[in-house]
């Protein structure tokens, strides 16, 4: 049963990083609906704030919970001896439970891991079948000679790498719009062998790096136009995993923000140097 998470806020993008910071997730890795897009009322009256549900992609996902701080008990000094006795008799039984507590998270830890190694990878092992799916497409498209390698990345990650003698524009697209419909597609038919949480990339002729390297660039010369004109700079709409590498781009430079606006799939974000 999917986990879902709601968080309320003055706008749709402060419920949104609330949510993100509260479960410490990153946006590529939750589904996102907005179930209020709240509004400011008149003269102050009748506001509503904004509310969004999220959902974690992963759904072995657990959120961590703050732990209560546990205050200490101080035990003043006893001065009878059935005091003493009682004393050490306490102490003695805490101690024991303290054992027995770490014994048992030791031993649930223990079965836990036994359990993910036990676990077949479902995309591993249908992963034929899934580039497959991609190569008749990719045929069907025009390209007789293509084939793709599939590359296991970590962590739930994996890459399908699209090769070819023929020119590779109609595969990519503009600025990559037919790969990355084409890696939609691939997720899509994938999510009927694995329930758990995974991520598959779709390369041809080592676009993703290309395109990484552009909008890196993009990012540096987009923050000086800001700063030299004053005023915040509006970028097309992306992709969250292309509106992250801008993010990442000008992350730790001084005076320079980035925020995402706009609503999924035409999100898009707004950089302001001063």
């Amino acid at each position: 049963m999917e986990k879902e998470y709601i968080y309320e806020a003055s706008s749709v993008e402060e419920a949104l990083q609330k949510g993100l910071k509260d479960l410490a997730l990153s946006e590529d890795k939750v589904k996102i609906d907005v179930i209020e897009g709240g509004s400011a009322g008149i003269f102050g009256l009748f506001k509503k704030e904004a509310k969004v549900k999220l959902t974690p992609l992963d759904s072995e996902f657990i959120k961590e919970e703050k732990q209560e701080e546990v205050k200490e008990v101080k035990v003043e000094e006893p001065v009878e001896k059935k005091q003493e006795e009682k004393v050490v008799e306490i102490e003695t039984v805490k101690e024991e439970v303290v054992v027995e507590n770490e014994e048992a998270v030791e031993e649930k830890t223990q079965e836990v891991i036994e359990k993910k190694e036990k676990r077949e990878d479902y995309i591993v092992k249908n992963k034929d079948s899934i580039v497959s799916y991609l190569q008749n497409i990719v045929i069907a498209m025009g390209y007789a000679d293509a084939t793709v390698d599939f590359t296991e990345d970590g962590n739930r990650h994996f890459t399908l790498n699209i090769k070819t003698e023929e020119n590779t524009s109609l595969i990519i697209g503009k600025r990559g719009v037919t790969l990355n419909s084409l890696q939609f597609l691939v997720n899509n038919y994938a999510k009927k062998f694995s329930s758990h949480f995974f991520r598959i990339e779709v390369d041809c002729d080592d676009y993703r790096e290309s395109r990484k390297k552009t909008l890196e660039e993009l990012a540096l010369n987009l923050a000086k136009k800001s700063k030299k004109i004053g005023k915040p700079v509006e970028l097309e709409p992306m992709t969250s995993v292309e509106r992250k590498i801008i993010h990442n781009a000008l992350t730790g430079i001084k005076n320079v923000e980035t925020e995402s606006r706009g609503e999924e799939p035409y999100r898009y974000l707004v950089i302001t140097a001063k």
